[in-house]
């Protein structure tokens, strides 16, 4: 039976509307929340609120790329958005996100002694369970295709196919036809058929912020009906997944 699960990174505000969405479609999401990065951050009783309906998960406290500091800064960034968080919800966090996707052997090292459970990165095109659950990948972001935007209505001409120049080879490789590549969510219904048939899991990621910021609200919403609700799947958490 296919996992579905989804995760949303930073704690924007716009969360609450993105919970709502998978609330309507029967969807479970894991929230990595930093307590101050986003300027319109959810507040402490929002994040309570959500934890009710859905998982909270880590994603440090001032979301630095967490390589390029020392090792007192990362046992701060992390231990401390742990303990953070668990003081705000009352119960366990279990999961971590590693800002931007990055980490090395010290920074997982730091995640695993801070005893969480596991940890997200931004790797994408799995649709298979992981040995590692300290480098937990992904299967879908919720971003433009097939152009390169810097808004619901506008383009970066420079570099302006990167998004399939960046990702296409990673879903060629688990089958998906090239005329999916002609917006995100022909894609993300064609990864998700795949993976439907022979795959394990589907795991879809983003942010609140960005979905907005490029319009993509009524597409994701699609995409949300098209998994949703279906009685041969499960709907997990990330850390359900480890």
């Amino acid at each position: 039976m296919l996992s579905i699960t989804t995760s949303w990174d930073d704690g924007d505000v716009l969360d609450i509307k993105l919970a709502s969405l998978l609330d309507r479609y029967g969807i479970k999401g894991t929230f990595y929340i930093s307590q101050n990065y986003r300027e319109n951050r959810l507040t402490d009783d929002a994040v309570r609120a959500l934890s009710q309906r859905h998982e909270i998960g880590a994603h440090t406290l001032t979301h630095p790329n967490l390589p390029k500091v020392s090792h007192e800064q990362k046992v701060r960034e992390v231990v401390g958005s742990k303990q953070w968080l668990e003081g705000v919800i009352g119960k366990e966090v279990p999961m971590f996100c590693y800002p931007i996707g990055r980490l090395d052997a010290e920074t997982e090292k730091v995640v695993r002694d801070a005893k969480f459970c596991g940890a997200r990165t931004t790797v994408q095109g799995n649709i298979r369970p992981v040995n590692n659950a300290y480098q937990l990948p992904t299967t879908l972001h919720v971003y433009p295709m097939p152009f390169r935007k810097s808004g619901p209505y506008t383009y970066v001409w420079t570099r302006l196919l990167d998004p399939v120049i960046e990702r296409g080879q990673m879903f060629r490789d688990l089958g998906v036809p090239w005329f999916a590549f002609r917006s995100w969510g022909a894609l993300a219904r064609s990864t998700f058929d795949i993976a439907h048939r022979n795959g394990l899991v589907f795991h879809l990621w983003g942010h609140s912020w960005e979905i907005e910021k490029f319009g993509m609200w009524n597409e994701l919403e699609s995409v949300l009906k098209y998994i949703g609700n279906r009685s041969d799947c499960r709907y997990v958490t990330n850390s359900d997944l480890i």
